[in-house]
């Protein structure tokens, strides 16, 4: 018995001299992750957070499980991740609908800097002005000369107010002086389904997932909403070519509620920089359409202050839901 004592007080004396984040980070994580994705499944988003998911639960010795909490333009997820204990066990990947929200959605009860501490860049990818093909506009200067002659007659879709898909649209309604009817849908398939019967004429969609009906002749492919070609379509010129300074990227940043430990949240960034480092599943994401932009934290950080500060005055211009 004397022996036992003595075994367990060597014991705690050994732990007690061990780094606190040496403790922590033995202990983190000892069940599952959840990562709150808030768009519907099937979508582009949803295959970019799950693949990240798969690369980090192999860094880890829990799986990261993916759920789905979509609606609101995913303003539901969002507000279910900030309302989530701040104990690494429940993680979002989402992008710039989590700034931008506020501005287009009347009382959105969450704020992203109160709420939530950002932990990395992950991915980033512009987007493809298309339309249907009875839009009878071949290339940007075109279709800018049918909108101003058709003003207000044009509907553009996009998965949800303040995403990047609605963002490149009002940004080229700001620069070319036109006005379309935006038209939010609460995910990719039913939007994706009215652009291909001609219900939405316009759609500032995806690169990734909008190749295969630009591809079958369903939609025209216009123009890149990014500041360079994107190399999958290297004959499809930017806008920026026909509107000097327009740039517009859809990203996707991991992020937890705020207050996590700080020896939780350094596993995390541990496993994060081995899933952006490793050249084979950098090969995959690439695969899946999107660059792979790792960041610090503070990097992070200062580029949700950059795009909030570049987009309020579009943002503030729109009446709100």
């Amino acid at each position: 018995m004397m022996g036992a004592t003595i075994s367990r007080r060597g014991l705690l004396g050994a732990a007690a001299l061990l780094p606190l984040p040496a403790l922590a980070q033995g202990a983190f994580p000892d069940r599952p992750i959840r990562l709150i994705m808030p768009f519907p499944a099937g979508g582009s988003s949803d295959t970019h957070a799950r693949a990240f998911a798969d690369a980090m639960s192999r860094e880890l010795p829990q799986r990261i499980l993916v759920d789905n909490r979509s609606g609101a333009g995913g303003n539901i997820g969002v507000d279910a991740a900030a309302k989530s204990p701040a104990d690494g066990y429940t993680l979002l990947a989402t992008g710039p609908n989590i700034i931008n929200t506020r501005y287009l959605i009347r009382d959105t009860p969450f704020r992203w800097e109160r709420d939530f501490d950002a932990l990395g860049l992950m991915f980033s990818a512009p987007n493809v002005l298309v339309v249907h093909p009875s839009v009878p506009a071949r290339n940007v200067p075109e279709f800018i000369a049918h909108a101003r002659a058709n003003p207000g007659r044009l509907n553009f879709g996009s998965a949800g107010a303040g995403g990047s898909i609605h963002l490149s649209a009002e940004m080229f309604m700001e620069m070319t002086g036109t006005q379309m009817v935006h038209v939010p849908y609460r995910g990719d398939a039913l939007l994706r389904a009215d652009l291909t019967t001609g219900a939405i004429q316009v759609l500032f969609g995806g690169i990734t997932t909008a190749l295969e009906p630009i591809r079958a002749g369903q939609w025209r492919a216009l123009g890149v909403t990014g500041p360079t070609r994107w190399p999958a379509t290297p004959d499809l010129p930017t806008i920026a070519e026909t509107l000097p300074g327009y740039s517009v990227t859809s990203w996707m940043g991991l992020f937890a509620p705020k207050g996590v430990p700080a020896p939780v949240v350094a596993r995390l960034r541990e496993a994060f920089d081995k899933v952006m480092a490793n050249p084979q599943n950098v090969a995959e994401f690439e695969r899946l359409g999107v660059q792979v932009t790792p960041s610090s934290a503070a990097e992070h950080l200062a580029f949700m202050q950059a795009e909030e500060r570049r987009w309020a005055p579009i943002l503030s211009r729109i009446e709100p839901s």
